[in-house]
């Protein structure tokens, strides 16, 4: 009796997405064709991803939350349902998934040089801020130095409170399409909980190396897209039939071939084989700059999750092998916290100082930052490109798109997860233990951003498109007054 109410419930479920037009298979429903941009230029993209890179703080799941707000909701680049299908697909790859996700909003719609222009546009004002920062770090770098410094304290924690509020608002969102049926909200909810657990006890420690975890990222994707696939059971031929509709959904381009994607995932891994093999049988004098960027790339090829998960792996490269000093590392990580763009730019950081302390020169500094940077970033942007031709063969299968829905849960609930770690970090300490910012304020603060974001309505269409950034600069200047008056 109780397999007969399965199978009965598994045929309503399936009679009633047979009933739905296109290849609307489960509730991520794509938006109609013409509330899609299929024509975006070099020049859209060039204007509004400059401005990004330097208004994009709070870390890679606010800066996801920012695409979405910007060229999904905004300016309608992408519908939802493909801009959460490719959030997962850059969850599945190692890698910082912000970066990825700006090199392949571009690509979608200019291909490679688009791709290169909206990811590099992304990454340089933090690249360039902390290769600088970097150069000097031997006169400044101590803990003190920030942790004592109030407004810059306050800064940094309205900055991240903010961050917060634009992951709340990415969240609700993504929730909202992608999790509408049962199955789908249990898919979600596991995989936030299960995630946060790993990320707790067994990734972030220093005291454990994160690496052997790392493979829980993918996995939880994957299980998702499964179990949804054997919970809902095969689509029919009138749902299956036909390619993708990639004109309705906003894409205009995938990149490369699958010939040379296939070579550029092939040459990921090829580095990172070659970087055991190197270090093993050269010796660090004389070779100072290819051991940083083996170390890097290795870093780079295993990294799942984003720049917090990352963190304690590279202090274990730099730190522990005496490359930069310990105060050096911890100055660095708190002024990268409050940079714009990926955290990942701490790499130039690293490298700078590194450079300097090896060599004592410029010329030598800039070196380690560049060597450092693209060892860090490299695998993942790689890989991209690598992978997206690939998602171009796969989106049309009746398989993939069966479990799509998984898939998309899954990768909400990571989102999720980043969300309960950001906002228990931001409310706990920030720059020191104490708290930039009282606790209080960071709330407040965060709760005021995630109002201006989500559920603030502005008729100026031209204010609207940069309504994000603002919210974030905003929060930033209220925290910086709550530093500098000492808020109670």
């Amino acid at each position: 009796h109780f397999s007969s109410s399965i199978c009965g419930s598994r045929h309503a479920l399936h009679q009633i997405e047979t009933n739905m037009s296109g290849d609307k298979a489960g509730e991520l429903e794509n938006e109609k064709a013409s509330d899609v941009r299929s024509n975006v230029g070099f020049g859209e993209i060039a204007k509004h991803f400059v401005l990004m890179g330097w208004t994009a703080f709070g870390g890679p799941a606010a800066h996801v939350g920012l695409f979405q707000k910007v060229f999904v909701e905004q300016l309608g680049w992408l519908t939802p349902a493909v801009f959460t299908e490719l959030f997962a697909v850059c969850q599945c790859l190692p890698g910082p998934s912000s970066t990825q996700m700006s090199f392949a909003l571009g690509t979608t719609k200019k291909g490679v040089l688009g791709g290169l222009l909206s990811g590099s546009l992304f990454q340089y004002p933090g690249a360039i801020m902390m290769t600088v920062f970097g150069l000097t770090a031997h006169y400044w770098a101590s803990p003190e130095v920030i942790a004592e410094d109030a407004w810059l304290a306050g800064l940094v924690g309205g900055l991240g409170a903010s961050g917060v509020a634009l992951v709340t608002s990415a969240a609700v969102g993504l929730w909202n399409k992608a999790c509408g049926q049962p199955d789908t909200k249990a898919v979600a909810g596991f995989c936030c909980i299960v995630l946060l657990y790993f990320t707790c006890e067994l990734i972030t420690p220093p005291e454990r190396d994160g690496r052997n975890w790392m493979w829980i990222f993918p996995a939880l994707i994957i299980a998702g897209g499964i179990f949804v696939l054997v919970w809902r059971g095969p689509l029919d031929a009138q749902v299956s039939s036909g390619a993708a509709e990639e004109a309705a959904d906003g894409i205009q381009n995938f990149g490369v071939g699958p010939l040379v994607g296939a070579g550029l995932v092939a040459l990921v891994f090829l580095v990172f084989a070659a970087s055991f093999v190197c270090t093993g049988t050269l010796d660090y004098e004389g070779n100072e700059q290819l051991f940083w960027f083996f170390a890097f790339w290795r870093t780079g090829t295993v990294i799942w999750g984003g720049g917090q998960v990352v963190l304690p792996l590279l202090e274990k490269e730099v730190v522990s092998t005496g490359w930069i000093d310990s105060s050096v590392f911890f100055s660095g990580l708190a002024l990268a916290q409050a940079m714009p763009g990926p955290l990942f730019n701490f790499a130039a950081f690293l490298g700078a100082a590194a450079g300097h302390k090896a060599f004592s020169s410029m010329g030598a500094s800039i070196g380690g930052a560049v060597v450092c940077w693209l060892g860090l970033f490299g695998p993942g942007v790689m890989l991209v490109f690598g992978m997206l031709p690939f998602w171009a063969k796969f989106r049309s299968n009746p398989t993939y798109k069966r479990a799509l829905p998984g898939l998309n849960a899954a990768a909400v609930g990571l989102l999720m997860a980043s969300l309960v770690q950001m906002g228990a970090a931001i409310r706990e300490k920030n720059t020191k233990p104490e708290g930039p910012i009282p606790r209080e304020a960071s709330t407040c603060i965060g709760l005021l951003a995630f109002w201006a974001v989500h559920w603030l309505k502005i008729p100026n269409s031209t204010v609207t498109l940069i309504q994000a950034p603002l919210v974030i600069v905003a929060g930033g200047v209220i925290g910086l007054l709550a530093g500098v008056v000492g808020m109670k």
